[in-house]
């Protein structure tokens, strides 16, 4: 019969995930709520990359029709829509967000709009190749670890 052995780096002392979340939730719940208002940061990301747009030839009315192309007929926007979208005046039309991804395209690949978004949220956009700079970075620290792990069983096997 074996007896399990409670790992040399566990230790006892340590709170259970549940309590860790009771212990802080006092603070959540008094925590002042963000201010969230990107509006008007949202509204002048879009103008600059229309204005960038239109400086290397795409008129709004060739980005609607590049957003047509990535959304289903009955989601179809027009050049209507885009200007409402873009005035300051037009509160009740805000951007939908389901136009954001198709929206990016269309300007060929400008991402400021969504980065107004994420970085109210406290997020960043990478794009694939930092993102896979970022999984080959956790590699080597997973291997590196992996590595000390396997030298310190070693050192106990020759005990």
């Amino acid at each position: 019969m074996s007896v399990a052995k409670t790992p040399a780096n566990f230790s006892t002392d340590q709170m259970d995930l549940f309590q860790q979340v009771e212990s802080i939730r006092p603070a959540l719940q008094s925590a002042t709520a963000p201010d969230l208002d990107i509006e008007l940061e949202l509204l002048a990301a879009l103008k600059q990359a229309l204005r960038e747009a239109r400086n290397h030839g795409l008129s709004r009315e060739r980005v609607v029709e590049r957003i047509n192309e990535c959304l289903p007929e009955e989601r179809h926007v027009t050049l209507r829509q885009l200007n409402s979208w873009c005035a300051v005046s037009k509160e009740m039309h805000p951007l939908p967000a389901w136009v954001l991804p198709a929206l990016c395209w269309a300007l060929e690949g400008v991402i400021s709009p969504l980065e107004v978004l994420t970085r109210a949220m406290g997020l960043h956009l990478i794009d694939e190749q930092e993102l896979v700079a970022t999984r080959i970075g956790r590699i080597s620290v997973e291997k590196a670890a992996l590595s000390r792990e396997e030298r310190q069983l070693k050192a106990r096997i020759s005990r």
